[in-house]
């Protein structure tokens, strides 16, 4: 194995792993705490952005190019409320009214509805392969949801909403910002959409102050929203990093232990109980993402994963 491939699987791993880690202990946190899910995330995204800013403006990075050109920083706007903020909402939303693995599979369909957007624009049908994923994913999510019975189904209806907005905004940000991305690179476009999502949802939430926050911590939850933060921005950096060295088909390919890693730590750690049926639902939600990165000559969307963070 290269050197340089080593690194590249190190870093997917280990990134996916921290952001596996992340769920859990943002749940962990919510429960611990009253923090609402509005106040979490003003802080998260605003801590990112400047982070992943700071860095640029640090490595000589002209981060305040992309003003001066109005078509792109519109796109950069509707990215940050649709793609950014909006994803991170109803990621959150998905795990406070669910839980942590819950959330993180519904995140995963993302790549399976940008299998049938792109088979809708193209008005073609899937590879086989594609199909099979779509039929995986479906099946999956009904056993997610239902635990096998449609009697009995286990999420509120609400868990359930926010976790189909959580697949369709994931979707939407891993294909709209794709002419920016290429113009301005992917940390610039990552931070600025995190920092304006962070300003935008710190205005409409007036109620929201960091003094609030700060009475709303112990010192033992203030310690698990900073390695929150951190983990996070690790994440995002260590999975950027390793397509140096990968393709994007091999760290989708990886980056699919994330979810397993959510649910041994929600199972051990939280003592989460989970169906059988609704842990058969993750495998073939899981499954369903791969089969996409199985490479097909007549259908190939780009559905290589980013990190939402």
């Amino acid at each position: 194995m290269k050197p340089s491939r080593h690194i590249g699987l190190m870093m997917i791993i280990s990134g996916a792993t921290f952001w596996g880690l992340s769920g859990p202990m943002i749940q962990w946190l919510f429960n611990r705490t009253d923090l609402s899910s509005g106040d979490y995330l003003v802080v998260r995204l605003l801590f990112a952005g400047i982070t992943i800013l700071g860095f640029l403006l640090f490595t000589k990075h002209n981060i305040f190019e992309i003003w001066k050109h109005p078509k792109d920083w519109i796109q950069l706007c509707i990215f940050a409320v649709i793609g950014m903020l909006a994803g991170q909402y109803t990621f959150i939303e998905t795990l406070d009214k669910s839980n942590a693995v819950t959330a993180t599979l519904f995140q995963f369909l993302g790549p399976i509805i940008i299998t049938i957007y792109v088979a809708a624009r193209k008005k073609k049908l899937p590879a086989p392969m594609q199909l099979l994923a779509v039929v995986a994913a479906v099946l999956g999510t009904f056993y997610l949801i239902t635990n096998g019975s449609i009697e009995n189904v286990i999420l509120s209806k609400r868990a359930i909403l926010y976790g189909i907005l959580t697949a369709v905004t994931f979707a939407f940000y891993t294909l709209h910002p794709k002419s920016l991305i290429k113009q301005w690179g992917t940390l610039q476009i990552v931070g600025w959409g995190m920092l304006l999502g962070g300003v935008i949802l710190w205005s409409l939430k007036r109620q929201f102050s960091f003094h609030h926050v700060a009475q709303t911590l112990t010192i033992s939850t203030f310690s698990m929203l900073i390695i929150i933060l951190l983990s996070g921005t690790i994440s995002f950096l260590l999975y950027i990093g390793s397509l140096k060295y990968l393709t994007a088909i091999e760290t989708g390919l990886l980056s699919s232990i994330e979810p397993l890693v959510t649910a041994i730590l929600s199972i051990a750690w939280l003592k989460e109980s989970f169906g059988a049926y609704q842990l058969l639902g993750g495998v073939f939600i899981i499954v369903a993402v791969i089969l996409l990165t199985i490479p097909e000559k007549e259908f190939k969307p780009n559905v290589a994963r980013e990190r939402v963070f």
